[in-house]
């Protein structure tokens, strides 16, 4: 059965698509195919359009930790500046414990601007397997958004630019695959 969206899938260049533990994102030529595991991500293929195909695999990424006390966790960045995607970003962030945020913005978020695109998948495990994802910012198009919504296991939801946390219920773990386009340097997550 193919994942659902928890928002509407309405994002100009950037789509994303996905059943059986397989999700896949495109954008022009752009293309990347997560192949999920038990943990999080078992391996991501980039290919660009008539291009050679490259794999990144679990050690290959880039992590970090990010935040502290209940909005630490852990950053694994698959598709960065300097590899083979030219837009794409994509990796997958890992909260630590259960019922913790993540997802505060990033400095260059705290403008919002028209044209940013990002979406998250998202994995969650424990009690009811539901969380909230805030938004408050822009929409792609320039709308603006002041909003929650719930998120549950395996589903996909487009994300604004700007303030955009994310947190599961008491008792759940929650990580997500995110994916963007830096369509300018200064929306580069890591340099």
């Amino acid at each position: 059965m193919a994942y659902s969206w928890c928002t509407e899938q309405n994002l100009r260049t950037l789509s994303a698509e996905g059943e059986g533990g397989t999700l896949r994102f495109t954008s022009g030529d752009e293309e990347a195919v997560v192949h999920l595991s038990n943990d999080g991500i078992a391996s991501v293929v980039f290919t660009l359009a008539g291009g050679e195909s490259h794999t990144i695999l679990p050690e290959e990424a880039h992590a970090i930790v990010v935040g502290e006390k209940n909005w630490q966790r852990d950053v694994y960045h698959y598709l960065k500046p300097g590899g083979p995607a030219p837009t794409m970003r994509l990796g997958i962030t890992v909260h630590r414990g259960e019922g913790t945020w993540s997802s505060l913005p990033h400095d260059f978020e705290e403008t919002p601007e028209v044209d940013f695109e990002e979406i998250f998948f998202y994995l969650t495990k424990g009690a009811s397997g539901r969380g909230i994802q805030v938004g408050k910012g822009l929409w792609h198009d320039g709308s603006s958004v002041d909003a929650v919504w719930p998120i549950a296991d395996r589903v996909f939801g487009m994300v604004p630019m700007g303030y955009h946390p994310v947190v599961g219920e008491p008792g759940v773990h929650v990580s997500y695959v995110w994916i963007y386009l830096a369509k300018k340097p200064e929306w580069e997550k890591v340099k």
